[in-house]
């Protein structure tokens, strides 16, 4: 048997190898052949055409489903209804008409929503670039908005705050144009500036100094509240000051910021100035409020007068004397540091009732 098998003749390769050559020319000399994309149901083209038809013109419920459908998009990494979304917003804010009806769709704050949560959804940079390219039209045509606003027409204010409040602190353009539209309408009539202190436009302007740090956006932010603040009662500015305390420390850190840049300094020292001299008057019961009747003990907290005199010191040495004098004439009427046991602010809400006149009538019926 040994004999046998190796008497046999070994196996030829021959004829294997051309077949082997074929099968590898076969599978190396095809390229792979991209996959048919998946054809578009009735009811994505039926949306997507609702989408091509979207203009100025659209109601507030098309813009509604045409941010639904945009944001399915995002969710899902639809191209095609996200750069279809994307279009139609863009065309909706061609015109004037069209982003009043943005405004009444919420369309301001869904497309602020979209665009953060952007970075979250891993979308490309086409689908990207067409987010950024909406999100522009709206600051673009916000922007064109507000600057063209006539200040007679005061039905508009609660629409300029709106847009002031969610695009202001994201586009600086949106930012100035809102300022200088609320600052018309406090000029035109001083009633207008009690309706914006009403209206919480103090929380608006401290969002925008907080996120926009230009010296020059913030000193005519600054010289904004100035004006409102100067043309209200001490009644009406201290409530709505205390309740947007944070905004007194926000002033003097931009201060801060920039203290080379006089303009900026002289208008927010006049704004802490003003707000040092401003008190809300109350009846006389006998006993003290627990709320505080002026705004010392917040313009103390944010030590604005310790800014204060080293702007002077500054001025002084690079022999500056005169803008030297100016902020320390304007920063005279800072509070400057008191004692817990000194009367008046927040230091000294829990006191004795004080000996009132009433309490001498009494002793006096006595």
């Amino acid at each position: 048997m040994l004999l046998n098998t190796a008497a046999m003749p070994p196996k030829s390769r021959a004829k294997s190898k051309p077949a082997a050559d074929s099968k590898k020319k076969s599978t190396t000399g095809k390229k792979a052949s991209p996959s048919p994309a998946a054809p578009i149901s009735d009811k994505k083209q039926q949306e997507l055409n609702f989408l091509a038809e979207v203009t100025y013109e659209a109601s507030v419920e098309d813009v509604q489903k045409s941010f639904k459908l945009l944001g399915y998009g995002l969710k899902e990494g639809d191209r095609h209804y996200l750069k279809a979304g994307c279009s139609a917003i863009e065309r909706v804010c061609e015109e004037h008409e069209g982003l009043q009806t943005l405004i009444k769709a919420k369309g301001v704050e869904t497309m602020l929503s979209i665009v953060r949560h952007m970075p979250h959804a891993h979308v490309s940079p086409s689908m990207s670039e067409a987010i950024n390219a909406a999100a522009a039209a709206v600051y673009r045509q916000s922007a064109t908005w507000l600057d063209e606003l006539d200040q007679v027409d005061f039905h508009e204010l609660p629409n300029v705050l709106h847009l002031a409040h969610w695009l202001g602190a994201e586009d600086e353009d949106v930012a100035i144009s809102s300022l200088a539209a609320m600052e018309r309408f406090v000029l035109y009539r001083g009633e207008h500036a009690v309706t914006l202190l009403a209206s919480d436009a103090l929380q608006v302007l401290h969002r925008i100094i907080g996120h926009n740090r230009t010296p020059e956006l913030v000193t005519e932010a600054f010289s904004l509240l100035f004006r409102l603040c100067d043309l209200c009662s001490g009644q009406a500015v201290v409530p709505v000051v205390i309740k947007e305390s944070g905004l007194v420390k926000t002033v003097v850190e931009s201060l801060q910021q920039a203290p080379l840049n006089m303009r900026l300094q002289l208008t927010g020292l006049r704004l802490l100035a003003l707000w040092s001299t401003l008190t809300m008057e109350v009846e006389d019961t006998g006993y003290t409020r627990s709320e505080p009747k002026d705004l010392k003990d917040l313009v103390r907290q944010a030590n604005a007068e310790d800014h204060a005199r080293e702007v002077v010191a500054n001025l002084s040495r690079s022999g500056l004397t005169h803008a030297a004098g100016w902020i320390s004439a304007i920063s005279s009427r800072l509070p400057g540091p008191v004692s817990k046991s000194e009367p008046g602010g927040i230091a000294a809400q829990r006191r004795t009732p004080p000996q009132g006149k009433g309490r001498r009538s009494n002793s006096k019926d006595r």
